[in-house]
């Protein structure tokens, strides 16, 4: 497949382009010794063909882009409730070895092309700080898991430069505290049981193939149209006369004045260039199918209606709103570690115990303990959800109104239930102390 994408996406102009460098000496092993996982060398293949597919084909860039734009839109930016967790955090954000803004959308890029990021943090011994680098997934070469639990991983084996291999540790090991960098790793598309995920371009990567080749041959055929042959019919007594005359084809606006008996036709080839059409179409439906993305997002307006299209992007939404939820596990797991590991070494203050057992009484969300300790703002992946949301906390506040009139007295437990369901129907829910506090508030005037 790495063979068929270059010799593909250099022509006509010979362009280089990055390849992998695979070991195939008996030093490769498994990555790590299951079954879902593919070999070393398969993985470095697959990463190399979505990175050569990114660079050299504009419909595989475009769909890793519209990934990020959405995902981390305008900005996105963590504090937490922790005074000195905010601390930590606005600090390591905005401190200029991590320039974490900056970062946001490489690291969504990788993601979104690699189906895997590896992250390395450094502490500094003196401040607790710790600094953001980053891993390339074709370096890494096996990952160790406790013996126990495949999930946990304790060890990444990357390949150096140079020769040999690094032994990279995860917070997980048992020796992580006293280390000077641990590595955390993160993916998406992994099949259940497998360490390594797959790159969104995976499936689509033998279409966009198909699709250049099909658009290279038209383009080919449509240059060879301008090659056209004049036929000219004359007299069986005047053929030899006429090779002579026009032995040197007449320039294009020439002028030719001739006689009844000469006739000129020209010929030329035919391409049939609607019969195409829809094979061109049916390519592009799979490398649609396989982005999910629906074709005017990528320009492709065809005969697509508004309805049509308003229609096509809820699913889309909703795959974007798992990854980015995704992705924001992954920052507020960064920060959760960068801070556990300055209060390794005594330069931060330990998170309260209720905190980090999970008993302050805050709700839980999809992050768990991390709901609790982060605050996140982020942009909407739909700007209709706004207009719904406001709509449906509307009707409900109606609804609920109507149904107090019904009841004899007052009742204070209605009245919190229809608090916290027009906060929840709104898209911002409060924590269960919020809501107590507004109507102690309540109660109090």
């Amino acid at each position: 497949m790495i063979n068929r994408l270059r010799d593909l996406f250099r022509r006509p102009t010979q362009a280089s382009g990055a390849s992998a460098q695979v070991d195939d000496s008996p030093g490769w092993r498994s990555l790590s010794g299951r079954p879902q996982d593919y070999d070393p060398a398969r993985l470095q293949e697959i990463y190399a063909d979505a990175l050569e597919a990114w660079r050299k084909n504009p419909i595989a860039w475009r769909i890793i882009a519209i990934t990020t734009d959405y995902i981390v839109g305008d900005q996105i930016s963590l504090n937490s409730p922790l005074k000195s967790l905010d601390r930590f955090i606005q600090k390591f954000w905005h401190h200029p070895k991590n320039r974490m803004p900056l970062r946001l959308e490489s690291m969504s890029d990788e993601l979104a092309r690699a189906g895997d990021l590896f992250v390395a943090l450094f502490r500094n011994p003196q401040d607790g700080m710790s600094y953001i680098r980053f891993v390339t997934k074709d370096r890494i070469v096996a990952i160790e898991t406790a013996p126990n639990d495949w999930e946990s991983e304790w060890y990444f084996y990357e390949t150096l430069e140079g020769g040999g291999q690094r032994r990279w540790l995860s917070p997980d090991a048992p020796e992580s505290a006293e280390a000077e960098a641990v590595m955390l790793h993160y993916a998406v598309n992994r099949p259940l049981g497998a360490l390594m995920g797959e790159s969104d371009l995976t499936t689509m990567i033998p279409w966009l193939l198909r699709y250049s080749r099909m658009l290279e041959d038209r383009v080919r055929l449509h240059w060879a149209v301008r090659a056209f042959l004049w036929v000219i019919t004359v007299p069986g007594n005047r053929v030899r006369e006429k090779q002579e005359q026009y032995r040197t084809p007449p320039e294009a606006g020439s002028i030719i004045v001739k006689d009844e008996s000469e006739r000129w036709e020209v010929h030329a080839p035919n391409l049939n260039a609607g019969d195409a059409r829809h094979d061109l179409q049916a390519v592009r439906a799979m490398i649609d199918a396989g982005s999910g993305y629906p074709p005017h997002w990528r320009g492709d307006a065809g005969d697509i209606s508004l309805a049509t299209a308003q229609a096509m992007q809820n699913p889309t939404e909703r795959h974007l709103l798992r990854r980015q939820r995704h992705f924001i596990y992954i920052l507020q797991d960064i920060l959760y570690h960068a801070y556990r590991r300055a209060v390794e070494i005594g330069a931060a203050r330990p998170l309260p115990a209720a905190y980090e057992s999970g008993a302050s009484g805050a709700e839980t969300g999809p992050g768990g303990l991390y709901d609790y300790l982060f605050r996140v703002h982020l942009p909407d992946i739909s700007r209709y959800d706004n207009q719904a949301l406001a709509q449906a906390t509307r009707d409900l506040s109606q609804a609920f109104a109507s149904l107090g009139t019904q009841l004899p007295a007052l009742s204070p437990t209605l009245g919190r239930e229809a608090l916290r369901l027009a906060f929840k129907f709104c898209g911002e829910p409060l924590r269960p102390e919020v809501l107590d506090a507004i109507l102690a508030e309540t109660h109090s005037r």
